[in-house]
């Protein structure tokens, strides 16, 4: 007995025929499709458009681990081996700065994102609290990264989980034996990014395990020029123990605050020539040495063209950046930050989403 077209029978033509009649393909840009697929325009290939969401990590139990053996050879008790100053004995003070800075991100209207808590036994991921790292924008979209070393291992896991719970769209990630961490990498502006190259801490000179290695950036680079070929992406070579990030010290379109007498003199000129930069020279007695390197006042991160968020304790700073315009919020969150903690504010702050940047 012939099988009965169900197709054919319920509707009068049959599966092949509703495809020809009903069904074309449709050439479509998955950038324009995001709103009405992914809830939002997760882009923020900008470091100062006005920022929308930002990644946290509440501190977890992992905090308690410090002083126990690492989990990684040499299975250290040492705070060194945790790359901590201080042995927590309890959360108070690190959820309280964690809680502080949420509070300051929304009362400016932005959009929080924690991140999914350390899920290893022993918890050990004691600088997942800078989100900035671990993940960072292509042209849209984000891009899970690799971390180079033991203590930040394992953080990719819960961003990915993190992203993909919230919607955002995970368009690439870091593989083989790439290497590739936020902090090294800057959007100057949408058309324009700068990647860096440089020892870990100046620990080894074998270019497979720097902090960020020619693999690691071919990858990143390849994922944003499969979204826009147009994009600008030069690579720093830094024999030192810090990159010259520009995008760390900006604070307006093509305007960051620094001495470019700082910085190498070929990025100084692809930055000048190429985007017609801005350097608002800080005085000397604002500035400092980070990690062997000259470096401006703390600038944070950009919540929107010429308005910044800072920690608090450089008064001398803020009014500093105050009298040339910037608009400082300053928010209180020692455990989180230098001194007592190995990151900055920025690193802290994972941009998810920003608008787009004005123009001029």
């Amino acid at each position: 007995m012939a099988e009965v077209d169900l197709f054919k029978k319920n509707t009068g033509l049959d599966l092949d025929e509703q495809y020809m009649k009903y069904h074309p393909q449709v050439l479509s840009e998955f950038e324009e499709e995001m709103p009405q697929y992914w809830g939002k325009k997760w882009k923020a290939n900008t470091t100062i458009g006005k920022l929308r969401t930002v990644l946290l990590h509440k501190p977890g139990k992992e905090f308690l681990s410090v002083g126990t053996p690492t989990p990684w050879a040499p299975h250290s008790t040492d705070l060194s081996a945790w790359r901590m100053s201080w042995k927590p004995t309890d959360l108070t003070d690190l959820v309280r700065d964690h809680e502080t800075l949420a509070k300051a991100y929304k009362d400016e209207g932005v959009e929080v994102v924690v991140r999914k808590p350390d899920p290893y036994n022993p918890p050990y991921t004691v600088k997942s609290i800078y989100t900035d790292d671990v993940a960072h924008p292509a042209v849209y979209g984000h891009v899970i990264l690799r971390m180079y070393d033991n203590i930040r291992k394992g953080e990719e896991l819960p961003t990915y989980q993190t992203l993909a719970e919230h919607g955002i769209p995970v368009v690439g990630m870091i593989t083989g034996n790439g290497m590739a961490e936020g902090g090294n990498i800057g959007w100057h502006d949408e058309k324009h990014v700068l990647m860096t190259v440089h020892f870990p801490r100046t620990n080894t000179s074998d270019p497979k395990v720097w902090r960020a290695n020619d693999w690691g950036h071919k990858q990143y680079a390849n994922i944003i020029k499969t979204q826009d070929p147009e994009v600008d992406i030069r690579i720093l070579p830094g024999w030192g123990p810090r990159p010259q990030l520009t995008h760390y010290c900006m604070v307006d379109r093509h305007t960051s605050v620094a001495d470019p007498k700082w910085l190498d003199p070929y990025l100084v000129k692809w930055l000048e020539s190429e985007m017609n930069w801005r350097f608002i020279v800080p005085p000397k007695e604002i500035c400092r040495i980070d990690q062997g390197m000259q470096v401006g006042p703390e600038t944070g991160v950009v919540l929107e063209p010429m308005k910044i968020i800072v920690p608090t304790g450089a008064p001398k700073a803020t009014k500093w950046l105050e009298s040339v315009g910037v608009e400082v919020v300053e928010v209180d969150i020692p455990t989180l930050v230098w001194p007592m903690n190995s990151g900055s504010i920025h690193c802290a702050s994972g941009s998810l989403r920003r608008d787009p940047e004005p123009k001029d």
